[in-house]
This record gives structure tokens, sequence and C-alpha cells, in this order.
């Protein structure tokens, strides 16, 4: 076996599901947790604001500079799967996954800046829902909730994913993410330690978004 994935990206996944989860109940299904929909959207934002950090300053396999690729090979790599082409071997994510990874932390980024700017029309407002023109906050609206089935359906094409390449590949990507590790087929690059200086800036910065955030008015 071979060291993969850092205890920091694991824990950022495994919140940002668990996050995920919860604002999309909150927000549809329960608005007496509208609340603790704003504070989680303020958590999920610090979240973001650390994976790209970390996908900068963290160890190789986290950062983009290792996995993003063009759409073009992101498409053709997605064809030859489809057509029983298994011979190439990612230890990181995969052209299809890496574009998966940038479209969410891009649709993400995007939906916790208009739910910063829109209100739930009852109780509560985003923080910057006063600072902004009725049209812009209209429209953060529209956007939010637009987002949010884009999402859904995206979160549902990367699990359907997930499936699809642990049954072609015979690979446990789930207990990978898990575990940190993935079975080393002899040209693995071994995962370099963690940069506890990088960590802790990274760390920072996001806490000091989250704090920022937690101090405003809603």
């Amino acid at each position: 076996m071979v060291k993969i994935w850092d205890l920091p990206t694991r824990i950022f996944h495994w919140v940002l599901v668990s996050l995920f989860l919860f604002l999309i109940y909150s927000g549809n299904w329960d608005d007496s947790l509208m609340q603790w929909h704003f504070y989680s959207g303020y958590l999920l934002s610090g979240l973001i604001l650390f994976r790209i950090l970390w996908g900068i300053v963290g160890t190789y396999y986290a950062r983009f500079c290792s996995f993003i690729v063009s759409p073009i090979k992101g498409l053709s790599y997605l064809k030859s799967t489809f057509k029983g082409d298994t011979s190439e071997h990612f230890y990181g994510h995969n052209p299809a996954g890496a574009m998966m990874v940038v479209m969410l932390i891009l649709l993400l980024m995007l939906q916790v800046a208009s739910g910063l700017v829109t209100s739930d029309e009852v109780l509560w407002e985003g923080p910057f829902y006063a600072s902004v023109s009725d049209e812009l906050a209209s429209l953060g609206a529209e956007v939010h909730h637009t987002v949010q089935i884009i999402l859904q359906c995206l979160v549902g094409l990367h699990i359907l994913g997930v499936i699809t390449h642990s049954i072609l590949f015979k690979e446990k990507l789930v207990a990978s993410m898990v575990t940190g590790t993935k079975k080393d087929l002899g040209n693995a690059k071994p995962r370099e330690p963690v940069n506890p200086v990088a960590l802790l800036m990274c760390v920072a910065l996001s806490v000091a978004w989250v704090y920022y955030l937690f101090g405003l008015p809603i």
C-alpha cells in the first residue's frame, strides 16, 4: 500500500459531505433549522477556503497542479472508460474526477457567495443582505436555488462515478478516502509528510474568516 490522501484532505472531504447533507436538509425540509443553515454555510465557506489554500500548499496529491487537466482530456478519459479501457491508472484524482472536484468547488463558492446576500423572506437574512441592492439580492436568491439543484445532480453523478470506477478498476475509492492509502502498482509517487507550518497557516486563515462571519448579524 502507498500513502496518497493526507489527513487534512480526508477530514475536509468527510466534513464537506456532512455539511452538504445538513445544508440540503435544513434548506428544504426544516425551516426551524434556518439559523443553523446560515451558520453551516459559514462553516462551509471556511472549509472551501481551506481546500483552496491546501490545494496550493498541501501535499502532492492534494495540490491542484497534480490533478487539474483540460476538459478535453477529462472527456477523453470518460470516453475511453465507457469503451472498457481500464489500462490507465491514477493514484490521485483521475481526469474525470479532477473535473468534478473543480466544478464542485467553483459551484460551492458560488452557492456560499449567493447565500451571504439572500434572505429566507421570513426571519433570517444573509450577513451582507442589507449591503446589496434589491436586484442583486433577488439575483442571489435565484442563483442560490438553481445552484443547489445543480450541486445535487453533480453529487449524484459523483457517487455514480465512484461506484462505476470501483467496479471497473476494482479500486476501493471510499476506503482510500478513509485510510488515505491505495494499492501500490509499482509506479506510485509516495505522499510527502504534511508541512505543519503550511497546515497551520491554512487553518488559521479559514478559522479567521469563519470567525468574522459569525460576528456579523443575520
